[in-house]
Parts: structure tokens; C-alpha cells; sequence
């Protein structure tokens, strides 16, 4: 027989709200930074694009690994929320793209 663990209702929330802030977190994380970097890049729309949505997915597992490895679920939540933001706010303030 193997060894069941029983853990409470604290560490499945724990591990809950990570999960949620590491996928739909990172999700938002990417798609901001992506709509943010290809506002601001200096190349031509097209490039700005392609070259922004290559470089949100490496910032999406990155995101990910900050849910994870953040010193509480909640700090975890709250850093990806404002990353999401910061980027959301870059995106909305570089204005419509060229």
C-alpha cells in the first residue's frame, strides 16, 4: 500500500489559487505583455507583432514559474494581477499601434 497524505482545506486552496494565477494568470501576463511590446517596438506593424507574440511565450512560463515559486498563494496572485496591469497600462498609454 502506498502512503496517502491528507491535507487540509489550507494547502488545496494554496495550491488552487496558484494553479488559477499560473494558467489564466500567465494567459493575461502574455497576452498584455504581447499587445504592449508590439505598440512599442520600433519596427514596422508586422514585425512589431510577430516579434511580440514570440517573445510572450517565453514570458508566459515565466509567469507560471513566479506562481509557484512566489512566498504565498495571495503575494503570487496579487504579482501576476499587477504585472498584467503594468502591461496593460503600457499598452493602453503606447496607444494605437502605427
Amino acid at each position: 500500500m502506498g502512503v496517502h497524505f491528507r491535507h487540509g482545506l489550507g494547502y488545496r486552496a494554496n495550491v488552487a489559487v496558484r494553479a488559477v494565477a499560473g494558467s489564466v494568470g500567465a494567459y493575461l501576463v502574455a497576452a498584455w505583455f504581447a499587445a504592449a511590446a508590439a505598440r512599442t517596438l520600433p519596427m514596422n506593424r508586422l514585425d512589431a507583432t510577430v516579434s511580440a507574440t514570440m517573445l510572450a511565450f517565453l514570458v508566459a512560463p515565466v509567469a507560471t514559474l513566479w506562481a509557484f515559486l512566489a512566498p504565498g498563494p495571495w503575494r503570487a496572485l496579487g504579482g501576476i494581477l499587477g504585472a498584467a496591469a503594468l502591461l496593460a497600462g503600457i499598452a493602453w498609454a503606447a496607444g494605437a499601434p502605427a
